[in-house]
C-alpha cells in the first residue's frame, strides 16, 4: 500500500526519465514521449507527427519513424473509443514505467521506515563518536544499522554503551556483548531458554566480514 501510494504520487515524466534508458528508449524517443504525454493531458486525444513537429524540433518525417518504433517495442497505441474517434495513448509505456521504478525499489531494499532507521543510526553514530571522542569507523557504523535491523531499540543500544563504559570498555563489540547478553537475559526470563545467540553470532560475523572486505579495517 505504502509503495503504491508513492508510485500514484510520482509524475510520469520523472518515471518516465528515470527508466528510459533501463526500458531501451532513445533520447529521441524520450523527447517525444514526454510532448506526446504534454500534448494529451492539454486535452488533444490524437496526436499525430505533424502536430508534434510544430512543437518541436524534429521533422514530422522524423518523428514519425520514432512513433512508428515506439508502436513495434509497444509503448505507443491507437485505440477507437465507443464514438469511433481515434486516440492517441501511452497508457503501456506508463505502465512499464511504474513496474520499472517499482522493481528499483525492490533491487535498492527500500523500506518505508527507511528515513526512521537512518534518522536514528545518525543519533547514535554522534552519540558513540562523542562518548569515544573519536570517529567511528565503516564497520562499527554497519553494527548500529544491524543492531537496529535486528529488533534492538535506540534506548537499549544508549544503555548498553553508558553500560560498557561504566566498566571502562570502549569497543563495538563490548557494547555488542552487552546487548546479545541482555537478549538473552531477557529471553530466559520470559521463556525459560534462548536461541539469540548462535544466530546473532553468525549473521553480525557475516556483515563484519563483509564490511571488512570492503574497507579493509578491523574491530576489537
Amino acid at each position: 500500500m505504502v509503495r503504491n501510494a508513492m508510485l500514484n504520487a510520482i509524475s510520469f515524466p520523472y518515471l518516465l526519465i528515470d527508466s528510459y534508458a533501463r526500458l531501451g528508449l532513445g533520447e529521441d524517443e524520450l523527447a517525444v514521449c514526454l510532448m506526446l504525454d504534454h500534448l494529451i493531458e492539454q486535452g488533444n486525444t490524437f496526436v499525430t507527427a505533424d502536430l508534434l513537429s510544430l512543437k518541436m524540433n524534429f521533422s514530422a518525417s522524423k518523428i514519425d519513424g520514432i512513433m512508428s518504433s515506439l508502436l513495434k517495442k509497444g509503448f505507443l497505441v491507437y485505440e477507437s473509443g465507443k464514438d469511433k474517434k481515434m486516440t492517441t495513448s501511452l497508457a503501456p509505456l506508463k505502465e512499464r514505467c511504474r513496474q520499472e521504478f517499482s522493481d528499483a525499489l525492490t533491487r535498492d531494499g527500500y523500506d518505508a521506515d527507511q528515513p526512521k532507521k537512518q534518522a536514528q543510526v545518525q543519533a547514535l553514530i554522534q552519540l558513540f563518536e562523542e562518548k569515544w571522542s573519536r570517529t567511528l569507523s565503516p564497520i562499527e557504523n554497519q553494527y548500529l544499522s544491524e543492531w537496529l535491523d535486528s529488533g534492538f531499540t535506540e534506548e537499549e543500544i544508549r544503555n548498553a554503551l553508558l553500560d560498557t563504559l561504566t566498566n571502562g570498555k570502549k569497543t563495538i563489540k563490548a557494547v555488542d556483548r552487552t546487548l546479545v547478553n541482555r537478549r538473552k537475559q531477557s529471553d530466559i526470563e520470559l521463556e525459560g531458554a534462548s536461541g539469540v545467540s548462535d544466530h546473532w553470532d553468525k549473521s553480525v560475523q557475516e556483515t563484519v566480514e563483509a564490511a571488512r572486505s570492503l574497507w579493509g579495517k578491523d574491530t576489537k
